[in-house]
Protein backbone atom coordinates (compact mmCIF):
# COMPACT_ATOMS: atom_id res chain seq x y z
CA UNK A 1 0.00 0.00 0.00
CA UNK A 2 2.73 2.64 1.15
CA UNK A 3 4.90 1.76 -2.28
CA UNK A 4 1.49 2.38 -4.42
CA UNK A 5 1.16 5.94 -2.74
CA UNK A 6 4.76 6.76 -3.07
CA UNK A 7 4.12 5.75 -6.78
CA UNK A 8 1.13 7.78 -7.59
CA UNK A 9 2.64 10.83 -5.85
CA UNK A 10 6.23 10.74 -7.99
CA UNK A 11 3.76 10.39 -10.72
CA UNK A 12 2.04 13.13 -10.05
CA UNK A 13 5.31 15.48 -9.53
CA UNK A 14 6.81 13.84 -12.62
CA UNK A 15 4.01 15.12 -14.43
CA UNK A 16 3.61 18.64 -13.04
CA UNK A 17 6.83 18.85 -13.88
CA UNK A 18 6.49 17.80 -17.65
CA UNK A 19 8.00 14.29 -17.68
CA UNK A 20 4.45 12.95 -19.03
CA UNK A 21 5.86 9.83 -21.48
CA UNK A 22 4.45 6.57 -20.98
CA UNK A 23 7.81 5.06 -20.94
CA UNK A 24 8.58 7.42 -17.93
CA UNK A 25 5.95 6.58 -15.87
CA UNK A 26 6.50 2.56 -16.77
CA UNK A 27 10.27 3.05 -16.05
CA UNK A 28 8.80 4.63 -12.44
CA UNK A 29 6.58 1.78 -11.34
CA UNK A 30 9.96 -0.46 -11.51
CA UNK A 31 11.76 1.70 -10.06
CA UNK A 32 9.34 1.74 -6.94
CA UNK A 33 8.26 -1.53 -6.68
CA UNK A 34 12.35 -2.88 -7.35
CA UNK A 35 13.62 -1.56 -4.44
CA UNK A 36 16.65 -0.91 -5.32
CA UNK A 37 18.66 2.01 -4.08
CA UNK A 38 18.70 5.00 -6.09
CA UNK A 39 17.18 4.75 -9.77
CA UNK A 40 17.46 7.26 -12.69
CA UNK A 41 15.07 7.45 -15.43
CA UNK A 42 16.24 8.27 -19.19
CA UNK A 43 13.95 9.88 -21.35
CA UNK A 44 13.64 12.69 -24.08
CA UNK A 45 11.75 15.71 -25.37
CA UNK A 46 12.24 16.50 -29.10
CA UNK A 47 15.57 17.25 -29.20
CA UNK A 48 16.43 17.68 -25.48
CA UNK A 49 17.76 14.04 -23.34
CA UNK A 50 16.72 14.32 -19.78
CA UNK A 51 18.02 12.04 -16.76
CA UNK A 52 15.73 12.01 -14.11
CA UNK A 53 17.33 11.23 -10.80
CA UNK A 54 15.37 9.88 -7.99
CA UNK A 55 16.88 8.65 -4.41
CA UNK A 56 15.27 6.22 -1.68
CA UNK A 57 15.61 6.89 2.00
CA UNK A 58 15.74 5.08 5.07
CA UNK A 59 11.76 4.41 4.98
CA UNK A 60 12.35 2.75 1.21
CA UNK A 61 10.61 5.39 -0.34
CA UNK A 62 11.21 7.38 -3.41
CA UNK A 63 11.71 10.42 -3.71
CA UNK A 64 12.38 12.82 -6.79
CA UNK A 65 15.62 15.43 -6.06
CA UNK A 66 15.75 16.73 -9.52
CA UNK A 67 17.02 15.92 -13.16
CA UNK A 68 19.77 17.19 -15.80
CA UNK A 69 18.78 17.77 -19.37
CA UNK A 70 20.88 17.80 -22.48
CA UNK A 71 20.93 19.31 -25.95
CA UNK A 72 23.26 18.43 -28.69
CA UNK A 73 25.37 15.82 -26.76
CA UNK A 74 28.67 15.95 -28.84
CA UNK A 75 28.52 18.82 -30.38
CA UNK A 76 30.65 21.44 -30.18
CA UNK A 77 27.87 24.08 -28.53
CA UNK A 78 26.90 21.23 -25.93
CA UNK A 79 24.59 22.20 -23.44
CA UNK A 80 23.94 20.36 -20.07
CA UNK A 81 22.57 21.73 -17.12
CA UNK A 82 20.76 20.15 -13.68
CA UNK A 83 17.46 21.28 -12.22
CA UNK A 84 16.05 21.39 -8.97
CA UNK A 85 12.44 19.52 -8.95
CA UNK A 86 10.32 22.86 -9.07
CA UNK A 87 11.79 23.78 -12.61
CA UNK A 88 9.31 22.52 -15.13
CA UNK A 89 10.46 20.75 -18.17
CA UNK A 90 9.56 23.62 -20.48
CA UNK A 91 11.89 26.01 -18.69
CA UNK A 92 14.48 23.53 -18.25
CA UNK A 93 14.17 23.41 -22.43
CA UNK A 94 13.93 27.50 -23.05
CA UNK A 95 17.24 27.80 -21.18
CA UNK A 96 19.28 25.15 -23.33
CA UNK A 97 17.91 26.62 -26.50
CA UNK A 98 18.91 30.42 -25.66
CA UNK A 99 22.13 29.59 -23.85
CA UNK A 100 22.65 27.44 -27.85
CA UNK A 101 21.26 30.71 -30.04
CA UNK A 102 24.16 32.41 -28.02
CA UNK A 103 26.67 29.96 -29.18
CA UNK A 104 27.61 29.13 -25.54
CA UNK A 105 29.86 26.73 -25.74
CA UNK A 106 30.04 23.13 -23.24
CA UNK A 107 32.52 25.32 -20.92
CA UNK A 108 29.58 26.80 -19.18
CA UNK A 109 28.07 23.22 -18.54
CA UNK A 110 26.83 22.90 -14.99
CA UNK A 111 26.20 19.99 -12.84
CA UNK A 112 25.06 22.21 -10.21
CA UNK A 113 21.23 22.21 -9.85
CA UNK A 114 19.60 25.41 -9.93
CA UNK A 115 15.88 26.15 -8.75
CA UNK A 116 12.95 27.79 -10.94
CA UNK A 117 13.70 31.70 -9.67
CA UNK A 118 17.13 30.92 -10.93
CA UNK A 119 16.23 29.25 -14.32
CA UNK A 120 13.30 31.97 -15.39
CA UNK A 121 16.22 34.91 -14.22
CA UNK A 122 18.45 33.36 -16.83
CA UNK A 123 16.19 32.82 -19.52
CA UNK A 124 15.21 36.33 -19.13
CA UNK A 125 18.84 37.81 -19.02
CA UNK A 126 19.58 35.89 -22.08
CA UNK A 127 16.22 36.86 -23.92
CA UNK A 128 17.30 40.17 -23.32
CA UNK A 129 20.57 39.81 -24.62
CA UNK A 130 18.98 38.29 -27.61
CA UNK A 131 17.07 40.82 -28.19
CA UNK A 132 19.60 43.82 -27.60
CA UNK A 133 21.52 42.04 -30.10
CA UNK A 134 18.89 41.98 -32.71
CA UNK A 135 17.95 45.61 -32.11
CA UNK A 136 21.79 46.47 -32.50
CA UNK A 137 22.13 44.81 -36.01
CA UNK A 138 18.55 45.97 -36.84
CA UNK A 139 19.69 49.58 -36.14
CA UNK A 140 23.12 49.11 -37.95
CA UNK A 141 21.36 47.74 -41.17
CA UNK A 142 19.22 50.64 -40.84
CA UNK A 143 22.42 53.20 -41.11
CA UNK A 144 23.23 51.14 -43.96
CA UNK A 145 20.10 51.34 -46.13
CA UNK A 146 20.45 55.19 -44.99
CA UNK A 147 23.63 55.86 -46.46
CA UNK A 148 25.35 56.04 -43.31
CA UNK A 149 27.54 53.12 -43.90
CA UNK A 150 29.30 51.76 -41.25
CA UNK A 151 31.57 54.30 -38.80
CA UNK A 152 28.89 54.85 -36.59
CA UNK A 153 28.62 51.24 -35.30
CA UNK A 154 31.03 51.46 -32.19
CA UNK A 155 29.58 54.38 -30.76
CA UNK A 156 26.36 52.75 -31.58
CA UNK A 157 26.88 49.75 -29.66
CA UNK A 158 28.62 51.56 -26.71
CA UNK A 159 25.55 53.69 -26.01
CA UNK A 160 23.21 51.04 -26.03
CA UNK A 161 25.10 49.15 -23.91
CA UNK A 162 25.63 52.35 -21.86
CA UNK A 163 22.16 52.25 -21.43
CA UNK A 164 21.66 55.77 -22.26
CA UNK A 165 17.78 56.67 -22.65
CA UNK A 166 18.47 58.31 -25.42
CA UNK A 167 21.80 60.06 -27.30
CA UNK A 168 22.72 61.88 -30.69
CA UNK A 169 25.87 60.82 -33.35
CA UNK A 170 27.10 62.85 -35.51
CA UNK A 171 28.10 62.65 -39.16
CA UNK A 172 29.11 64.29 -41.79
CA UNK A 173 28.66 63.63 -45.48
CA UNK A 174 30.09 65.71 -48.83
CA UNK A 175 27.97 65.46 -52.26
CA UNK A 176 28.98 67.49 -54.72
CA UNK A 177 32.13 69.33 -53.03
CA UNK A 178 29.29 70.34 -50.52
CA UNK A 179 29.33 69.64 -47.10
CA UNK A 180 26.05 67.82 -44.87
CA UNK A 181 25.86 67.54 -41.36
CA UNK A 182 23.78 65.37 -39.71
CA UNK A 183 22.64 64.35 -36.23
CA UNK A 184 20.90 61.10 -35.85
CA UNK A 185 18.80 61.04 -32.82
CA UNK A 186 18.35 57.21 -30.48
CA UNK A 187 15.71 56.71 -28.06
CA UNK A 188 14.85 53.76 -25.65
CA UNK A 189 11.57 52.15 -25.90
CA UNK A 190 9.71 52.96 -22.13
CA UNK A 191 9.12 49.41 -21.68
CA UNK A 192 11.39 46.65 -23.57
CA UNK A 193 14.48 48.98 -23.53
CA UNK A 194 14.79 48.36 -27.51
CA UNK A 195 16.19 51.41 -28.97
CA UNK A 196 14.90 53.42 -32.03
CA UNK A 197 16.42 55.46 -34.88
CA UNK A 198 13.02 57.94 -34.83
CA UNK A 199 14.71 60.83 -37.62
CA UNK A 200 17.90 63.06 -38.46
CA UNK A 201 18.73 66.38 -38.96
CA UNK A 202 20.47 68.02 -41.81
CA UNK A 203 22.17 70.84 -42.21
CA UNK A 204 23.47 72.31 -45.67
CA UNK A 205 26.19 74.16 -45.75
CA UNK A 206 26.33 76.74 -48.44
CA UNK A 207 27.92 79.56 -46.79
CA UNK A 208 27.53 81.20 -43.19
CA UNK A 209 24.81 83.08 -44.59
CA UNK A 210 22.73 80.18 -46.87
CA UNK A 211 22.51 77.39 -44.83
CA UNK A 212 19.57 75.06 -45.23
CA UNK A 213 17.96 73.30 -42.24
CA UNK A 214 15.61 69.52 -42.11
CA UNK A 215 14.61 67.02 -40.12
CA UNK A 216 14.00 63.67 -41.82
CA UNK A 217 11.97 61.16 -39.65
CA UNK A 218 12.91 57.45 -40.04
CA UNK A 219 9.71 54.85 -39.48
CA UNK A 220 10.83 51.36 -39.06
CA UNK A 221 14.53 51.72 -40.43
CA UNK A 222 12.70 53.31 -43.59
CA UNK A 223 12.96 56.93 -44.90
CA UNK A 224 14.54 59.42 -46.88
CA UNK A 225 18.42 58.45 -47.19
CA UNK A 226 21.48 60.73 -46.18
CA UNK A 227 22.05 61.63 -50.21
CA UNK A 228 18.31 62.12 -50.49
CA UNK A 229 17.96 64.29 -48.23
CA UNK A 230 20.92 66.30 -49.85
CA UNK A 231 19.26 66.40 -53.03
CA UNK A 232 15.80 67.46 -51.44
CA UNK A 233 17.66 70.52 -49.29
CA UNK A 234 18.59 71.19 -52.67
CA UNK A 235 15.50 72.05 -54.32
CA UNK A 236 15.29 68.64 -56.10
CA UNK A 237 12.45 65.96 -56.12
CA UNK A 238 12.16 61.94 -54.49
CA UNK A 239 10.36 59.48 -55.34
CA UNK A 240 10.09 57.29 -52.80
CA UNK A 241 7.66 54.70 -50.96
CA UNK A 242 5.26 56.08 -48.13
CA UNK A 243 2.95 54.70 -45.99
CA UNK A 244 -0.54 55.66 -45.12
CA UNK A 245 -2.01 55.71 -41.54
CA UNK A 246 -3.25 52.08 -42.52
CA UNK A 247 0.26 51.05 -42.96
CA UNK A 248 -0.35 50.71 -46.48
CA UNK A 249 2.13 51.52 -49.32
CA UNK A 250 2.27 53.85 -52.22
CA UNK A 251 4.63 56.02 -53.82
CA UNK A 252 4.76 59.36 -54.40
CA UNK A 253 7.63 62.31 -55.36
CA UNK A 254 8.60 64.21 -52.61
CA UNK A 255 9.83 68.33 -52.63
CA UNK A 256 10.37 70.49 -49.86
CA UNK A 257 8.23 73.67 -49.83
CA UNK A 258 10.67 76.55 -48.80
CA UNK A 259 7.09 79.09 -48.69
CA UNK A 260 5.57 76.74 -46.10
CA UNK A 261 7.29 76.04 -42.87
CA UNK A 262 5.45 73.82 -39.95
CA UNK A 263 6.13 74.89 -35.78
CA UNK A 264 8.79 73.09 -35.66
CA UNK A 265 10.59 75.30 -38.57
CA UNK A 266 11.18 72.20 -41.01
CA UNK A 267 9.74 72.86 -44.66
CA UNK A 268 6.55 71.50 -45.12
CA UNK A 269 7.22 68.60 -47.96
CA UNK A 270 4.81 68.42 -50.77
CA UNK A 271 3.60 64.89 -51.94
CA UNK A 272 2.50 64.16 -55.50
CA UNK A 273 1.68 60.14 -55.58
CA UNK A 274 0.66 58.52 -58.84
CA UNK A 275 -2.74 59.65 -59.15
CA UNK A 276 -1.48 62.61 -59.72
CA UNK A 277 -0.45 62.17 -62.92
CA UNK A 278 3.71 62.53 -63.13
CA UNK A 279 4.93 59.80 -65.23
CA UNK A 280 9.17 60.44 -65.44
CA UNK A 281 9.00 57.34 -68.34
CA UNK A 282 6.52 59.25 -70.48
CA UNK A 283 7.86 62.36 -69.84
CA UNK A 284 11.65 61.12 -71.37
CA UNK A 285 10.30 58.78 -73.75
CA UNK A 286 10.56 60.52 -77.91
CA UNK A 287 12.89 63.40 -77.21
CA UNK A 288 16.09 61.87 -78.67
CA UNK A 289 17.33 61.19 -75.47
CA UNK A 290 20.31 58.41 -75.87
CA UNK A 291 20.31 56.90 -72.61
CA UNK A 292 16.62 56.26 -73.39
CA UNK A 293 17.61 53.56 -76.33
CA UNK A 294 18.89 50.66 -73.84
CA UNK A 295 16.66 48.98 -71.17
CA UNK A 296 19.67 48.99 -68.67
CA UNK A 297 20.87 52.46 -69.17
CA UNK A 298 16.85 53.62 -69.42
CA UNK A 299 16.81 52.21 -66.04
CA UNK A 300 19.46 53.33 -64.04
CA UNK A 301 18.86 57.34 -65.23
CA UNK A 302 15.32 56.74 -64.09
CA UNK A 303 16.56 55.50 -61.50
CA UNK A 304 19.01 57.83 -60.62
CA UNK A 305 16.38 61.03 -61.16
CA UNK A 306 13.90 59.41 -59.18
CA UNK A 307 16.97 59.75 -56.09
CA UNK A 308 16.80 63.46 -56.62
CA UNK A 309 20.01 62.99 -58.30
CA UNK A 310 20.72 65.72 -61.29
CA UNK A 311 21.39 63.06 -64.19
CA UNK A 312 23.65 63.57 -67.51
CA UNK A 313 21.33 62.84 -70.70
CA UNK A 314 22.78 62.82 -74.23
CA UNK A 315 20.53 64.55 -77.09
CA UNK A 316 21.06 63.62 -80.57
CA UNK A 317 20.76 66.62 -82.33
CA UNK A 318 20.88 66.34 -86.31
CA UNK A 319 24.15 64.82 -86.52
CA UNK A 320 25.31 65.91 -83.33
CA UNK A 321 25.05 65.12 -80.03
CA UNK A 322 24.05 67.62 -76.50
CA UNK A 323 24.49 66.73 -73.03
CA UNK A 324 22.34 68.08 -70.73
CA UNK A 325 21.44 67.57 -67.01
CA UNK A 326 18.09 66.67 -65.96
CA UNK A 327 15.82 66.86 -62.90
CA UNK A 328 12.55 65.45 -61.62
CA UNK A 329 9.57 67.95 -61.70
CA UNK A 330 6.71 66.62 -60.61
CA UNK A 331 4.28 69.50 -59.91
CA UNK A 332 4.57 70.97 -63.53
CA UNK A 333 4.58 67.22 -64.74
CA UNK A 334 7.95 67.90 -66.52
CA UNK A 335 11.38 68.19 -66.19
CA UNK A 336 13.85 70.91 -65.80
CA UNK A 337 17.47 71.15 -67.73
CA UNK A 338 20.32 72.31 -66.96
CA UNK A 339 23.87 72.94 -68.62
CA UNK A 340 27.58 71.39 -67.76
CA UNK A 341 27.92 74.17 -65.22
CA UNK A 342 23.66 73.32 -63.60
CA UNK A 343 22.66 76.86 -64.76
CA UNK A 344 19.18 75.90 -65.45
CA UNK A 345 18.27 76.44 -69.23
CA UNK A 346 14.86 76.25 -70.60
CA UNK A 347 12.67 73.06 -71.00
CA UNK A 348 12.02 73.42 -74.50
CA UNK A 349 15.81 72.60 -75.61
CA UNK A 350 14.69 69.11 -75.27
CA UNK A 351 11.64 69.93 -77.91
CA UNK A 352 13.78 71.66 -81.10
CA UNK A 353 12.74 70.34 -84.13
CA UNK A 354 16.49 69.72 -85.02
CA UNK A 355 16.36 67.27 -82.76
CA UNK A 356 14.24 64.89 -84.70
CA UNK A 357 16.44 61.33 -85.48
CA UNK A 358 18.51 61.58 -89.12
CA UNK A 359 16.10 59.12 -90.54
CA UNK A 360 13.19 60.78 -89.86
CA UNK A 361 14.70 63.94 -91.69
CA UNK A 362 15.89 62.19 -94.28
CA UNK A 363 11.92 60.36 -94.63
CA UNK A 364 10.61 63.83 -94.93
CA UNK A 365 13.05 64.93 -97.46
CA UNK A 366 11.84 61.95 -99.69
CA UNK A 367 8.03 62.48 -99.14
CA UNK A 368 8.90 66.23 -100.12
CA UNK A 369 10.64 65.48 -103.38
CA UNK A 370 8.22 62.83 -104.33
CA UNK A 371 5.27 65.45 -104.44
CA UNK A 372 3.54 66.14 -108.13
CA UNK A 373 5.44 69.69 -109.32
CA UNK A 374 2.07 71.41 -109.24
CA UNK A 375 2.08 70.83 -105.32
CA UNK A 376 5.60 71.64 -104.91
CA UNK A 377 5.24 74.92 -106.59
CA UNK A 378 1.69 75.68 -105.03
CA UNK A 379 3.35 74.92 -101.26
CA UNK A 380 6.20 77.46 -102.76
CA UNK A 381 3.63 80.06 -103.64
CA UNK A 382 2.04 79.94 -99.90
CA UNK A 383 4.97 80.02 -98.32
CA UNK A 384 5.85 83.73 -100.14
CA UNK A 385 2.43 84.99 -99.27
Amino acid sequence: MEKAINYYELKQELTTAGFQNPNVIDDLRKAVFKERDNQQLITCVNDVGFDVDLMRDAHGRLSFIGYSASLGTGNVNWQLQSFQPDVSVTDAMLLLRARASQSQSHEDLSFIPIGKLETQKQIHLLKSNFMNTQNLEFLKKSLLNLGFGDKLNDQLEKQINQKTPDFILDARHEFNQKAVDYQLHFKAGESDGMYFFNKFDAKLNNGKDNEVNQTFYINKGNGITAKEAFNLMEGRAVYKQLYNKDSEPYKAWLQLDPDNLSQNGNKEIKRFNDNYGFDLEEVLTGKGIKEMENAESKENLLRSIRKGNPQQITVTRGKGEVKYFVTASPQFKTVDLYDHQMKKIKREELLKPEQKPANSQKKDQQQKEELPEKKQQSRKRKMTV
